[in-house]
């Protein structure tokens, strides 16, 4: 009996968390597969397209190409990036991108969940988990995080610790940390800007309270969206001149 509660209660639990609905279309969803995601979208909405972050693509800065072998895109030949490298989960288009307006704008936060299993993947497809010190979600000005309520890089990572141990039965090396870096200057949203507007829009955006815990470490930026890379670039270009040893950046979806 006692047994039979519990798993009821755990199942309503599941409800409140998941939604029974798809959060594309509105149809019940029957049943979930082994994507994370399908417990947040029916398979017709899935189908729509969540194109995987996959070769080839700039080894520099994660643009993806059509076809041929991984090369360095003109982009970074001419002006590298402060950043090692930077690799993501997804490419920004079709679904994905309607999935992560959603929870970033909608706050639907069902999405965090599979969204970090996904990102988890990813940082153990594209990355050597065990050469970082520290993951850093890029932290909102204080102003946007009492808007929106909520970080949502922090949100895509907060587990990070929970599923590397359940994956290697071994603590991760490396920590999250929320307060190495910091959003000092508030800045106008970065949609519609070109390139140059985003980067003079991100100048002394960040600032690292306190140096010690950087230098000499070696970090892992998780973002939401990588488009042009201003903002992951500004965030590792203070990281560096706080004496980091190195930054990438690992992102849900690149564009």
């Amino acid at each position: 009996m006692i047994r039979k509660l519990a798993k009821a209660a755990v199942a309503g639990m599941g409800a409140l968390i998941f939604p029974d609905k798809c959060l594309g279309c509105g149809k019940y969803i029957k049943k979930p597969t082994e994507n994370p995601l399908s417990v947040c979208f029916c398979l017709t909405c899935l189908g729509q397209g969540m194109p995987v972050f996959d070769h080839p693509f700039c080894p520099a800065c994660g643009r993806c190409f059509e076809s041929g072998p991984d090369h360095l895109c003109g982009a970074c030949l001419e002006t590298p990036m402060a950043m090692q490298s930077v690799r993501a989960a997804f490419v920004y288009k079709g679904m994905i991108q309607r999935a992560l307006g959603l929870f970033k704008y909608q706050s639907k936060l069902s999405l965090a969940r599979p969204f970090e299993r996904h990102l988890f993947q990813a940082f153990a497809t594209h990355f050597d988990m065990d050469h970082f010190h520290l993951i850093m979600p890029i932290p909102l000005h204080g102003s946007k995080a009492k808007k929106r309520g909520f970080n949502q890089s922090y949100f895509l990572v907060r587990n990070f610790p929970r599923l590397y141990k359940d994956a290697y039965d071994r603590p991760p090396p490396w920590r999250i940390d929320i307060s190495g870096l910091a959003r000092v200057r508030a800045t106008i949203s970065q949609t519609g800007l070109d390139h140059k507007a985003r980067k003079k829009n991100l100048t002394q955006a960040f600032a690292c309270p306190n140096p010690a815990r950087i230098k000499g470490k070696h970090i892992l930026l998780v973002d939401d969206v990588f488009t042009t890379g201003a903002t992951c670039d500004a965030a590792a270009q203070t990281l560096l001149a706080a004496g980091a040893a190195g930054v990438s950046a690992l992102v849900l979806a690149r564009a």
